[in-house]
């Protein structure tokens, strides 16, 4: 299920004419197309934005360390899961709405930022100049484990009860298309955490650290720049915006501890476009790859069809690429 279910659930309330084995007609006029497309902008602009945020995590840990995180969606979907066990499992009943979800949205990112710090400090620290195969591989055994482990504590089973942050009933009204205010939450955050990574990168004197880090770690390191503090703190955001993707994104979809961990297909789509170094190349890759999810679906009814989009995408991109321009980008 996952985020096609989101395109087609959501984009179920636009008046459309009946799908004929599995691909659906256009809308029967004109402004029932414009309507259609209006509506499904929205979808995919929001799909957009938990895809670039998910792919920030994934090109700011691989400039400044040189590991290709697969375990990306992984850690965004356990840290999801500790948020959502918050929310529905320890929360007083009594408490506003708002306690809860911010207390909930606060476990699940210090969660995030420990589990980010922990792995840097006790496996990739350690391997820091080994191979990239070596350590992408190792990122697969961490996604193996954390998968693992979320599926003995909270199960396989597909939950649909969402983290709002903002009123679940607040929708605006534009040219008759309504616009619920969690999906002008997830496009506003995608963007302020993108333009504030880029300042942070930009403007202060650690992220200028991290930028010399991900330039030559060696001569980094003559300079008196500390690597390993550079190392921990970019794992540290890494899994944060992941935290922050995953979190976002429950309020649209039936999710499970698989459906949250495939969100590294998307997310490393994305990245790829902005070539595992651009900011916003990767922010504008992650919407562009939203629409393009998202439009087909106004005549194509299929579960799988956006996910095929993400690896079509993926595999375009390496195409035209060559994959050891990636390795070069990281040095």
């Amino acid at each position: 299920m996952g985020l096609a279910t989101t395109i087609q659930t959501t984009a179920s309330r636009t008046p459309r004419t009946k799908a004929v084995g599995g691909i659906r007609p256009p809308a029967g006029s004109a402004p029932e197309l414009m309507a259609a497309l209006a509506a499904y902008t929205i979808i995919g602009l929001s799909l957009g934005g938990i895809f670039s945020l998910a792919a920030l995590g994934i090109v700011l840990i691989y400039r400044t360390t040189g590991v290709l995180n697969f375990a990306h969606g992984a850690m965004g979907m356990f840290s999801t899961f500790v948020a959502w066990q918050v929310f529905y499992g320890w929360s007083h009943p009594f408490w506003p709405g708002w306690i809860s979800t911010l207390l909930a949205v606060i476990a699940g990112l210090v969660f995030a930022a420990l589990m980010g710090l922990f792995l840097e400090f006790a496996v990739f620290r350690w391997v820091r100049t080994r191979d990239p195969v070596v350590k992408a591989v190792i990122t697969i055994g961490v996604l193996l484990a954390l998968q693992s482990a979320a599926s003995l504590i909270w199960k396989n089973n597909q939950y649909h009860l969402p983290i709002y942050l903002a009123p679940q009933a607040a929708t605006f009204t534009i040219a008759d298309v309504p616009i619920g205010a969690n999906n002008i939450v997830v496009i506003v955050a995608a963007l302020v955490l993108a333009f504030g990574l880029g300042a942070f990168l930009r403007y202060t004197s650690f992220g200028r650290a991290m930028r010399a880090v991900s330039d030559s770690p060696a001569s980094a390191s003559l300079w008196g720049v500390p690597v390993g503090r550079v190392g921990a703190v970019s794992w540290m955001l890494g899994s944060l915006v992941a935290a922050v993707a995953g979190i976002l994104i429950t309020p649209f979809i039936n999710f499970d501890t698989t459906s949250l961990t495939l969100l590294i297909i998307d997310a490393l789509a994305a990245a790829l476009i902005g070539g595992l170094v651009s900011l916003p190349l990767t922010v504008l890759g992650g919407f562009l790859l939203g629409l393009l999810e998202t439009y087909p679906t106004i005549w194509i009814q299929s579960i799988g069809f956006p996910r095929l989009v993400a690896l079509l995408v993926i595999l375009a991109v390496l195409v035209v690429r060559n994959p050891r321009g990636f390795a070069v980008a990281a040095k």
